[in-house]
């Protein structure tokens, strides 16, 4: 070995191991990881403490304004000062406004809307209602209306919706065109009252089959009864018998009638009554002679 001093040369020829480069490029890596931490945390943090800080001014401004702006400027800016009333083909326009029962001068934002929308649906022609705000100063009343489909025999003609609501009680002029159901309560109904959707369901299908002419043509229900055995009397035009039958299959019923007619030689109009209720037998009756002639 010589005793002379390394040369410029030498210390050229140095290559360092990979392995000290790469533990030194990790020592440098960790506070630059460190550093875009903190700094993310620290964006995070200043934009929730933006919105904390608009928060609690917004908090702050609102009880200064009903602390300093007086109660009668504050009433009379949100007072309610127009209604609107949409889908409303039966029920007049007043009268929902008026089963609002709102208080003189009352506010928007005092008003409780879904105690409003339960006021409009007592009157039973009403479906659905709902109410919404429209600021500054307007209600927007949106509804749905029920529409009668049968007129219901109880004592009294009513009309009665789809889903057995009773309506209202029927006038002569309102019962044209719609089933007529003879149904047996035990107390007396009234509008807003329910009847049994089976029921109407059952005497509407038999109303519709006779009025597509099931029986003959020009044979149509005039009324039909719903008894308490499930089964039901029909009422034909003027002139002609009552039918008892059941609520199965009520074509083959009408198909059995028209063979014992067949066979015996005789129509309708000859018979007082026909019971079909019974599988093995058509139990017909013939008008007395003395109202035949």
């Amino acid at each position: 070995m010589s005793d002379r001093p390394p040369l410029l040369e030498d210390w050229a020829g140095f290559r360092p191991s990979r392995r000290f480069l790469r533990l030194g490029s990790q020592r440098t890596g960790r506070p630059r990881r460190v550093r875009r931490v903190v700094v993310g945390l620290g964006r995070r943090f200043w934009r929730g403490a933006e919105l904390a800080v608009l928060l609690v001014a917004t908090v702050i401004l609102g009880q200064i304004i009903l602390r300093e702006v007086p109660g009668p400027l504050r009433l009379r800016y949100f007072q309610i000062r127009d209604l609107t009333v949409e889908g409303n083909r039966r029920v007049p326009t007043a009268t929902i406004i008026d089963s609002l029962g709102l208080p003189a001068h009352a506010s928007i934002i005092g008003v409780n809307l879904k105690e409003l929308a339960g006021r409009i649906m007592g009157n039973p022609w009403i479906r659905t209602a709902s109410v919404s705000r429209r600021l500054p100063a307007s209600l927007v009343i949106r509804v749905s209306e029920r529409t009668p489909q049968t007129i219901v025999l109880a004592g009294r003609a009513y009309l009665v919706s789809d889903d057995g609501l009773i309506l209202k009680e029927a006038g002569p002029d309102e019962m044209f065109g719609l089933p007529r159901l003879t149904v047996k309560v035990e107390h007396p109904i009234h509008p807003g009252d329910r009847i049994d959707i089976s029921h109407l369901e059952l005497g509407t299908r038999l109303w519709q089959q006779f009025h597509r002419h099931a029986l003959m043509p020009g044979v149509q229900a005039r009324e039909i009864r719903l008894e308490t055995d499930g089964s039901c009397t029909v009422f034909l035009d003027r002139g002609m018998p009552y039918l008892r039958v059941q609520e199965d299959d009520l074509l083959w019923q009408l198909d059995r009638l028209a063979r014992v007619l067949q066979i015996r030689g005789i129509s309708l109009r000859e018979l007082e009554y026909v019971d079909l209720r019974f599988a093995d037998k058509v139990i017909v009756k013939p008008l007395p002679k003395e109202r035949e002639a």
